[in-house]
């Protein structure tokens, strides 16, 4: 079974899906057996627990009707997520046990797994949950859609780490003051628009169960489509190193999803900075930058699988503290590259005398700094003009027609902020073309009106936004975005 931490900060703009949420409340509220009423401040905090609990594990059975969430009801722990600036603003540890009790005994959440202690300290286990049946076959006659989930606005979005990738609290930075305002912009952006997949229901399915248990440190689950806004983590209690975005849906999936990802239903295009993090030390060193700084390692022209690898083992190589201790990296093959690991890395070495200094010094995060400060500037740049422009790091996906735009603006954005330009490439998506399922176009008139997949989830969104926003300009050539 796959399990992810619990996730407090959504909310909606739904009506029915909050009058939905008041009438929980309000029968748990019923239900209760007390000596006396609780305070108005307590009982508001007891329902905004209902209701991100609710919201949480509906979010987490969309995305993978097997995913657990991990909730932990312990005063000592909720008392100190309740002083932290990553925790939500409503939680009182007395009202969010409330919370899950009733929640749990009105058979609205089911414990899949119990908590579980480790006298060590390094297994322990909170306990898991699941929304039950009758929790989802509500929210299904209320309407829930993902569509109608949306991450609080106050939700902290400028995450420091530690050493030991844990959250470090932090006071009053300007520089993360100002970071966070950027970031709502561009989450204003991501929100007003709607990125989905061109696959079937099935094929989403199939894809989940070969992904299960697959994450990384910050990794959301890879189809939560919920999941549309980001946030910056930065590393090692320095503002200096990390910073990149994460968060969204689009950044988690396999990269051979991605084609298939649509903006407002239309097909997209990725563009990408080619070789950045080499591109960046040759643009610092004042070197030439070549089109593509990984294609001296790649033995076979062409081979895609061969430069994945020279680039991955490059990044690792900057981020290490020793070449002779680093370790293998995931997905390494000796058939693709010809070459054990060791004598591969020593290769990818040997071939960039220029960046000898480089290696095992740890620059990898510090770079990954100035290429998320990069990915701010050029998102800051389409929600400006009111454009969608999701991120991947080194890459950006946009509505295809607006190809020659965002790489103008990434072209432009390197060359401001190294003094050179920096190549790109791309990869066209394949949103709209036929061969995505291979079918002959007919007329199914109850897909039609009542469409599911994708196209279901557009319709909801569009038809919350139409309730809720003012109307965006459109993108070009009368491909008109309703959002």
């Amino acid at each position: 079974m796959s399990d992810r931490p619990f996730d407090p900060h959504w909310t909606t703009d739904s009506p029915d899906l909050a009058a939905f949420l008041d009438r929980i409340c309000k029968d748990m509220t019923s239900r209760e057996v007390r000596p006396r009423r609780r305070r108005d401040t307590a009982q508001a905090s007891f329902e905004a627990a209902i209701k991100a609990i609710v919201l949480d594990l509906y979010r987490a059975h969309e995305s993978d009707p097997a995913l657990e969430v991990g909730i932990a009801s312990g005063t000592t722990t909720l008392q100190d997520w309740a002083n932290s600036r990553y925790g939500p603003s409503f939680l009182t540890a007395r009202t969010f046990q409330d919370a899950m009790a009733g929640l749990e005994k009105a058979g609205l959440i089911v414990r899949t797994r119990t908590f579980w202690h480790d006298p060590a300290g390094k297994k322990s286990r909170t306990s898991r949950y699941q929304a039950s049946p009758s929790l989802l076959a509500g929210l299904h006659e209320a309407g829930a859609s993902v569509a109608a989930l949306r991450r609080h606005r106050n939700a902290e979005g400028i995450r420091l780490k530690d050493a030991d990738k844990k959250l470090v609290e932090y006071g009053d930075v300007q520089f993360a003051n100002e970071a966070r305002d950027r970031l709502r912009v561009i989450n204003d952006m991501l929100e007003s628009h709607w990125a989905d997949l061109a696959l079937t229901d099935d094929q989403i399915s199939q894809a989940k169960d070969g992904l299960r248990g697959e994450r990384d440190d910050e990794a959301s689950q890879p189809f939560d489509f919920a999941a549309r806004t980001v946030y910056r983590v930065f590393n090692n209690d320095d503002w200096e190193q990390g910073g990149r975005f994460y968060g969204a849906w689009w950044i988690s999936i396999p990269s051979k999803f991605r084609p298939y990802i649509l903006i407002d239903g239309k097909r997209t295009v990725e563009v990408d900075y080619s070789g950045l993090h080499a591109a960046m030390l040759y643009a610092q060193e004042r070197f030439p930058i070549p089109d593509d700084p990984y294609q001296r390692c790649v033995t076979k022209p062409g081979n895609k699988a061969e430069r994945k690898l020279v680039k991955l083992t490059f990044n690792a190589l900057l981020n290490a503290d020793s070449v002779n201790k680093i370790g293998e990296i995931d997905d390494y093959s000796p058939e693709i590259t010809g070459r054990a690991w060791n004598d591969f890395k020593r290769f990818v070495v040997a071939s960039f005398p220029e960046f000898k200094h480089y290696f095992a010094s740890g620059v990898g995060l510090r770079l990954q700094r100035k290429d998320s400060d990069l990915a701010e500037a050029v998102m800051m740049h389409f929600a400006a003009m009111g454009y969608a422009c999701l991120p991947v790091h080194d890459s950006f996906i946009v509505h295809h027609g607006m190809q020659d735009i965002l790489t103008d603006v990434m072209t432009a954005t390197f060359s401001d902020m190294f003094g050179v330009a920096g190549a790109t490439d791309f990869d066209l998506g394949l949103g709209e073309a036929p061969e995505v399922t291979g079918k002959a176009v007919g007329v199914d008139i109850a897909a039609l009106l009542y469409p599911k997949g994708h196209e279901g989830r557009l319709q909801a969104f569009r038809a919350l936004q139409e309730t809720e926003q003012p109307e965006r300009p459109p993108y070009m050539c009368g491909d008109h975005i309703n959002d």
